[in-house]
């Protein structure tokens, strides 16, 4: 058999398969004989020949009406889409799975007096549940995200109410068109599956008995409020299942085996992540500040199961494969079986010991130590924002009174807003509200101070050291004149926009001042909002972070090597670009 030589072909090939599409209809032309040449070739599919696109597409729609399946539709580039969009709308409006699969060319030819080319991606996008574009692969992350928005479109076929979904792929040249040779067969996939948790007829039986035989990260995401129902929900499930569960402080959940995992999972070692790697990454609610650092996980082959409201596949670890719509409450409850509890957790155990091996930090007078003063200090029944960027990761190093409601601009992950969001809630609360924020993400929202709602309990600490700090701790010296354009230096100060704002300004230079002016920020004694700005250096900041680090990993003599050479190359910027060719090479 022959396979097309274009991986994103062969790959579309596949997920078809897995989703059990095998009714294709299809129309000639030249820009998509790749995939019509494997279709034909492979005893899966049931190839129908129809040269009108017009007609092709309502011929689709009978072998739906009499099948009751999905069926595809395959036509070539330029008008030959627009022949399709009757048969589509009736698809839509009919509530019928159809699936219209378009070979396109390069987007950079469109409008520019090119032939066979029309906006194709956005013609059907009124009239589809979904619409994608896939293009050449060239390497994992290709691969990663062109089987995403494939499944992503597929799994809308049925989702509340079925219809039709829009697949264009681009076929760059028109040399390559046919498969002369035997290629590589395609990957055999397996497809995602969604769950929809509030459907009586869901059966989940299978999925908790493979859980019953994993070991299980459960990772509670951002979240406003997790409730004591849900909490007692949550206990029963880990007494079922070897279960670990990581939190972070946006995460607002108060349950006492939680674990805060931020400078674990920084510090791994090769070894600590083969000791810890969990089977099965349960994620919900979405967003943390550590999801990223799970991929070292994933990448040894740990699975992701997602909860989520709306069902929308989100493979942020790239290896979903499944997703279940609904609540975490609910989730948590028909995942636990009655009656059963596991007969050890040693998961937790591993973790738990793993967690107690490292020493917390004890910094030198820098914006980690403001961060440790202001995580150890903040009451119990408060409002804490965090800002966003090295401000919540480092305040993630730290635990927190019980009883502190934490938030976090976290959804974009942006600098803006952090000061204006903390106002707007601080506006309305009668607890004392606390704001932690970076100097770059405060003088760009100080105008959130501008308003005549800055009541007295409002108390904000300004880590000041003029900059980005994130950037010296990423880069270094590798780039000249960071501290221009990067890391944007600037030598302003909050004092006098604040106290002009009718704020009680406080400030600190080293570790005794921040002391003294701590014993008065933290109370609620005062008839006036306070603001505490706290004066460091960047470069100091960062290489006391970088040393903190290096401390509490143990690496094997591999990553010693590595570490080693990323430390020199970090102080040396003629070694830091020689280490930038290597990895090049």
């Amino acid at each position: 058999m022959t396979y097309s030589e274009k991986e994103h072909i062969k790959l579309l090939i596949a997920v078809l398969k897995a989703y059990g599409i095998r009714n294709l209809v299809l129309s000639p032309g030249s820009r998509n004989i790749p995939f019509v040449h494997m279709a034909e070739n492979d005893s899966f599919f049931t190839c129908y020949s129809v040269v009108d696109e017009r007609s092709a597409g309502f011929f689709a729609i009978g072998l739906i009406e009499r099948i009751n399946e999905p069926v595809g539709i395959c036509c070539t580039s330029g008008t030959a889409i627009c022949n399709y969009v009757s048969s589509v709308a009736e698809a839509f409006y009919q509530r019928l799975p159809l699936v219209v699969l378009t070979a396109d060319r390069l987007n950079y030819y469109l409008n520019q007096n090119e032939d066979q080319m029309v906006p194709q991606l956005d013609l059907l996008k009124s009239i589809t549940k979904a619409s994608v574009q896939i293009s050449t692969i060239k390497d994992s992350q290709d691969y990663w995200y062109t089987r995403n928005r494939i499944e992503a479109a597929l799994l809308e076929l049925d989702h509340h109410g079925k219809g039709p979904v829009h697949i264009d792929f681009i076929v760059e040249d028109k040399s390559a068109n046919t498969a002369d040779f035997s290629y590589e067969k395609p990957d055999s996939i397996k497809k995602t599956c969604r769950y929809e948790l509030e459907k009586k007829s869901t059966d989940l039986s299978a999925c908790i008995n493979v859980l019953k035989n994993s070991k299980i990260l459960l990772v509670y995401g951002q979240s406003s409020l997790v409730s004591p129902a849900e909490i007692a929900a949550l206990e029963n499930f880990v007494s079922c299942f070897n279960c670990v569960v990581l939190k972070d402080h946006i995460s607002n959940l108060s349950y006492d085996k939680a674990i805060l995992p931020y400078t674990a999972l920084k510090a791994l070692s090769e070894a600590d992540r083969i000791k810890l790697k969990p089977d099965i990454i349960i994620t919900l609610n979405g967003n943390c500040t550590f999801m990223s650092m799970l991929r070292k996980f994933t990448a040894l082959g740990s699975e992701q199961w997602d909860v989520c409201d709306d069902g929308i596949l989100r493979d942020n670890l790239h290896k979903l494969t499944k997703i279940f719509e609904g609540s975490s409450i609910d989730f948590l409850r028909l995942m636990s079986t009655p009656n059963r509890k596991a007969q050890n957790n040693n998961y937790y155990r591993l973790w738990k010991d793993h967690i107690e091996s490292i020493a917390a930090p004890d910094p030198a007078y820098s914006s980690l130590y403001a961060v440790k003063k202001f995580m150890e200090n903040v009451p119990s029944n408060s409002i804490v924002h965090l800002a966003n960027s090295s401000t919540v990761r480092y305040a993630n190093m730290f635990p927190l009174k019980e009883n502190i409601r934490v938030c976090c601009n976290r959804g974009t992950n942006g600098i803006d807003g952090s000061c204006s969001a903390f106002m707007g809630n601080a506006a309305v609360s009668d607890e004392l509200a606390f704001l932690l924020i970076g100097d770059l993400s405060f003088f760009y929202d100080m105008n959130a101070c501008w308003n005549r709602y800055c009541g007295k309990n409002i108390r904000i600490m300004l880590n000041n050291n003029s900059g980005a700090e994130l950037f010296h701790y990423d880069h270094g010296a590798k780039i000249e004149r960071i501290n221009e354009f990067i890391a944007a230096e600037h030598t302003a100060q909050a004092k006098e926009w604040v106290e002009s704002r009718g704020f009680k300004y406080l400030c600190a230079e080293n570790r005794e001042q921040l002391e003294k002016a701590c014993a008065e920020f933290f109370t609620g004694d005062s008839d006036s909002p306070v603001f505490l700005e706290v004066f460091t250096d960047k470069e100091k900041d960062s290489d006391i972070v970088h040393q903190y680090f290096d401390e509490i990993c143990h690496p094997g003599m591999k990553e010693i090597t590595k570490n080693a050479l990323k430390k020199a190359a970090y102080k040396n910027k003629a070694l830091s670009k020689l280490v930038y060719k290597l990895k090049r090479i």
